[in-house]
């Protein structure tokens, strides 16, 4: 079974995260201060309408081009809002900032304003953001992660300087230790309040959110040096912000991965997925695709360990966010040169019978004629036909260069950087089947992609000495490298 497919769908954001061009003066000194100016480029202020003039309520986190994450508590029906993004100093007029109308606000269905539980709220701007140094989204952290006891987490906002006092002019920043589940639902700290949906952090009776922080992020920097939002500030104490052994309770990210992602779906395109292409999971991290597959208007996710598409909930399958597409830089639309494009995935994915990694080839690596290779897919069934509700497979004998650029053939349409399979007017990928790979088993037994899906003819989709063209994966290894580890 070609375990390492995957599906490109339309979805959420698809740019860079967690990685600012301004990074925060962060250090282990405790106290909170002004923050570096748009170094938490992810850090957004809530505001409404009252009378005319605009308020901040809330602090916020963009978690791609045109999604914003908050708190449940922080929205009230009747009121009109904006979100603020690129800003520093609430009370002046900034070049960086950028102000955009909600399209939609959602609310988890299951929030209680009593309980407080799953106070977690998404809202979808009216029109994607223009990422840039001053605005850009805070990456998502894996499904399910926990905190260890002690990371050194920073909360950022708005809030009040002190119990009672003014709402912060320039953004803050604090450090914030996270608190460990067990230790924080003791009886002299939060006891039942606190849920394993909830994280905690601080407690030392100095250092605090407040009045006005809510709904902002808990930053914590992963491995990687990116920064990724664990929390959304929830609540605290009330007689006061600061108060020993009652940390600032947060949302935890982690807990609503599923949610945030079906949410995103649901609101998009109304709680149905498009099939755009197929690609290569070949880390953990990175996926494999064409360029042709991607369109900068559009926003993506990525499913995986799928077989059927028309299962929603299938065992075994996952979809992640990505976090940045990068598609060759000499990539030509009009010749289908360089067609190949890098997925970042918003989180690493773990590994399992129904999730794993294909191998690449040696750097250079030509397959000789007639390699019995795989190509896989849910491309149409035929020229004009539905697209497969069950993952394809079907065997491609590769073309070789010289038999490939006859002009009888593809003719100066196939370049050496190119891999031609099939052509015997009966098995060919067709529409739909783009960015998926083609499989070719190594002597060792396991299976290399040495193709990616760029075209086939325009005549239809099985056509006699017109075989399907990919991009060959082995002219592009160090290109696949370099971009691997730049980013």
């Amino acid at each position: 079974m070609m375990k390492f497919l995957l599906l490109v769908v339309l979805a959420a954001g698809a740019y860079g995260c967690g990685l600012p061009s301004f990074p925060p003066m962060v250090t282990r000194v405790v106290g909170g201060e002004d923050a570096t100016p748009n170094s938490w480029p992810w850090q957004i202020s809530l505001q409404y309408n009252k009378e005319g003039e605009w308020r901040h309520t809330c602090g916020g986190t963009l978690i791609s081009d045109q999604w914003v994450l908050t708190a449940a508590h922080c929205i009230s029906k009747g009121k009109q809002y904006r979100v603020a993004m690129g800003k520093h100093n609430l009370t002046q007029d900034e070049d960086t900032a950028v102000f955009m109308n909600p399209a939609s606000i959602i609310v988890h269905e299951k929030w209680s304003p009593l309980f407080i539980r799953n106070d977690i709220a998404l809202i979808k701007l009216d029109a994607p953001v223009n990422v840039k140094d001053t605005v850009m989204p805070a990456c998502l952290p894996a499904a399910g992660f926990l905190l260890p006891h002690n990371s050194p987490c920073y909360v950022t906002g708005w809030g009040r300087l002190s119990t009672g006092g003014p709402i912060a002019e320039n953004l803050q920043q604090a450090l914030l230790p996270s608190v460990d589940h067990a230790t924080c639902t003791r009886s002299d700290w939060w006891g039942g309040m606190v849920r394993k949906t909830m994280v905690c952090a601080g407690g030392d009776g100095v250092v605090a959110g407040c009045n006005g922080d809510s709904g902002g992020p808990l930053n914590c920097q992963n491995a990687e040096g990116a920064w990724e939002v664990h929390g959304i500030v929830s609540f605290g104490l009330g007689l006061s912000c600061n108060f020993p052994k009652k940390p600032t309770v947060f949302t935890s990210v982690s807990s609503y991965a599923g949610w945030i992602n079906s949410v995103s779906l649901q609101a998009d395109t109304g709680g149905s997925w498009s099939h755009v292409c197929g690609g290569a999971l070949i880390s953990a991290n990175w996926v494999l695709t064409a360029a042709h597959c991607i369109n900068v208007r559009n926003t993506y996710r990525v499913q995986l360990g799928k077989h059927s598409l028309k299962v929603e909930d299938e065992e075994g399958s996952l979809a992640v966010w990505t976090a940045r597409i990068i598609s060759h830089k000499q990539y030509s639309t009009m010749l289908s040169r360089n067609d190949i494009a890098l997925i970042k995935l918003s989180s690493p994915v773990t590994f399992s019978d129904t999730v794993m990694a294909a191998c690449l080839p040696e750097p250079g690596l030509v397959l000789p004629r007639g390699a019995p290779c795989h190509l896989s897919g849910w491309g149409r069934l035929s020229t004009s036909g539905p697209l497969a509700d069950l993952l394809q497979q079907a065997l491609l004998p590769v073309v070789n260069y010289e038999t490939c650029s006859h002009p009888d053939w593809w003719s100066f349409l196939a370049t050496d950087k190119m891999v031609c399979a099939g052509g015997d007017g009966i098995k060919s990928g067709c529409s739909g089947d783009s960015g998926g790979p083609l499989n070719c088993q190594s002597p060792d037994g396991s299976w290399a992609v040495h193709g990616v899906v760029s075209f086939g003819s325009g005549q239809g989709c099985n056509v006699l000495q017109k075989p399907t063209i990919f991009t060959r994966v082995s002219a592009y290894i160090s290109w696949i490298n370099k971009v691997m580890t730049t980013n």
